[in-house]
């Protein structure tokens, strides 16, 4: 039987989610907004716009593009998630989201000179750079002590939510990635289903085909 992953996303996802997904061997059910109360195996938070700064006590400090019955939805999920041990992928707005959600903070728009290296450019692309990783963590094992990835974002998490620990960095120290200490949850602040393999780029659909590893051995207990 496949795993069924439910893919929270924005409206206008473009579909690579459920193709990395299903080329893992999982099922994707997919939406914006989805039900907090549906039947899933595991839980994919997908990119999109930025957290209600109200989530983590703050008044708005360059939050954009924020999309409240989607940050309530997603909230919920991951604490159902935390509670009945179900795994949850972030990806970059879910990498924030699940700090959040577990307590954490984040920055909510990043200096000039990061954003020169984060945030996609003037025409809309995405920027790439190199970021290292802690080994003996998911990222580690996949790819060892360093990889390049796509960067998209003005965002990135400041505190850590409770069991959270950071596993990726640029070069300056803005967190790229994240797992939890007991948890099934890891987070990267990239797009691994924008990263084909082609070009000496990394392989994303590694990090897919891991957590549908996961899902696996909860599905079969």
């Amino acid at each position: 039987m496949k795993p069924r992953i439910l893919i929270s996303r924005s409206p206008e996802s473009s579909g690579l989610y459920e193709a990395a997904v299903e080329k893992a061997g999982g099922e994707a059910l997919s939406f914006h907004c989805p039900d907090p109360e549906m039947d899933f195996d595991g839980l994919i938070l997908a990119g999109g716009g930025d957290v209600d700064p109200s989530e983590f006590g703050e008044s708005d400090l360059g939050s954009r593009e924020i999309d409240l019955p989607r940050d309530k939805v997603e909230l919920a999920l991951v604490n159902r998630c935390v509670c009945e041990n179900k795994p949850i992928l972030g990806i970059c707005r879910g990498h924030q989201v699940v700090n959040i959600a577990l307590g954490g903070n984040i920055y909510q728009d990043l200096s000039p000179a990061l954003l020169e290296v984060h945030a996609q450019t003037s025409e809309g692309k995405n920027r790439t750079h190199p970021v290292r990783l802690s080994i003996m963590t998911m990222l580690g094992d996949l790819y060892g002590q360093e990889i390049l990835v796509n960067s998209s974002h003005h965002q990135a998490n400041r505190q850590f939510g409770q069991g959270l620990y950071a596993t990726a960095w640029d070069a300056v120290g803005v967190v790229e990635a994240m797992q939890h200490g007991s948890l099934p949850i890891w987070t990267v602040q990239f797009h691994p289903e924008q990263m084909t393999g082609t070009n000496g780029e990394p392989d994303g659909q590694k990090i897919f085909d891991f957590f549908l590893e996961q899902c696996r051995k909860f599905t079969d207990k």
